[in-house]
């Protein structure tokens, strides 16, 4: 079981997420065995905000090919959470300084 240190591991990093930055939605890759309710517990005891809405996504593991020894790799699959707090709201410490 995941303890509510380790439930977020760390924000999603892309212009995707950036961009939903925008309208309040904040994107995090996750424990593979978290829930939403520990998601919604963790997101408020580090970032200080009740979120509205979390919304889960499982993202599957490429297979690439290690082409020294022609092998298969499969990647380990992921969880991504997705996080509305409000347009109204948000958290400095996830923006991006573009100067």
């Amino acid at each position: 079981m995941a303890t509510l240190n380790n439930i977020i591991t760390a924000p999603v990093v892309t212009e995707k997420a950036y961009a939903l930055q925008e309208v309040g939605y904040f994107t995090f890759w996750i424990n593979s065995s978290a829930n939403k309710h520990q998601v919604s517990q963790a997101f408020e005891a580090i970032y200080g905000h009740k979120p509205i809405s979390v919304n889960i996504i499982k993202v599957k593991g490429k297979i690439k090919t290690n082409w020294k020894n022609r092998q298969s790799i499969q990647k380990s699959d992921r969880k991504k959470a997705v996080v509305f707090i409000g347009k109204d709201k948000k958290i400095e410490s996830l923006k991006l300084n573009t100067k």
